[in-house]
């Protein structure tokens, strides 16, 4: 009989493959969508922000209806920015339905000397929003959603305030909308004088050139 040599026995076990190494954590950033980032690349001209996600819910004959709404804020860091709020049935969906719709609402803000030209308000429902200049030092003044906001812009001086007792993050963010939009309605009547101005101006140079043209072949009719 054959005795049982541990030595003439063969294993057949396999050689287990080593773990991986665990990468470094300090070589990875956070990717949460709530943090705002610059853009990386001239490509990505609009960098975004979440103000707010909610969970909604509608009724209908076959019982209630779940859905989110998300509410983003669209800018490039220097003077334009864009506002969209979209319903979807899940959060991605919902996210990526209001960064299209704030492309369709991009405004841009007249911006001198890093602050605004002058004190502007602006009221949407019962928020209400005071936006004022400030001299060159004094910092973003500011709280809640408007200091998000303004950190989306090229803005680095300005003194704002929630007159309004409302706290709700988008009626306060369409109310600062409206407030720009003055700024820009302004601008615009600026510009248009400032225009009409430049014609008229061009105008009267064109007529005195003409008279001093007929005046001259006046002249040279008498000589001859």
């Amino acid at each position: 009989m054959l005795k049982n040599n541990p030595n003439n026995l063969k294993t057949n076990t396999k050689t287990s493959n080593p773990l991986p190494p665990k990468e470094n954590s300090s070589n990875f950033r956070s990717t949460s969508k709530f943090v705002s980032r610059k853009p990386r690349s001239n490509n990505e001209d609009f960098d975004q922000i979440i103000l707010e996600i909610k969970r909604v819910t509608r009724v209908t004959g076959g019982g209630k209806k779940l859905s989110f709404r998300a509410a983003i804020l669209l800018g490039n860091h220097r003077d334009k920015i864009g506002f969209g709020i979209a319903k979807g049935s899940d959060v991605p969906q919902a996210i990526e339905k209001a960064k299209k719709e704030a492309m369709k609402n991009i405004i841009t803000i007249p911006i001198k000397n890093d602050t605004i030209p002058f004190a502007v308000s602006g009221k949407y429902c019962a928020s209400k929003v005071l936006l004022k200049p400030a001299k060159a030092g004094k910092g973003i003044i500011a709280g809640g959603v408007l200091r998000d906001i303004i950190k989306m812009t090229n803005i680095k001086n300005i003194t704002t305030k929630i007159l309004g007792g409302s706290h709700n993050v988008v009626n306060n963010t369409r109310a600062f909308l409206l407030a720009i939009s003055k700024l820009n309605t302004v601008q615009n009547k600026e510009n248009k004088i400032n225009n009409e101005k430049g014609d008229t101006q061009n105008k009267n140079n064109f007529k005195e050139n003409d008279n001093i043209e007929q005046y001259a072949d006046k002249q040279s009719e008498v000589t001859i």
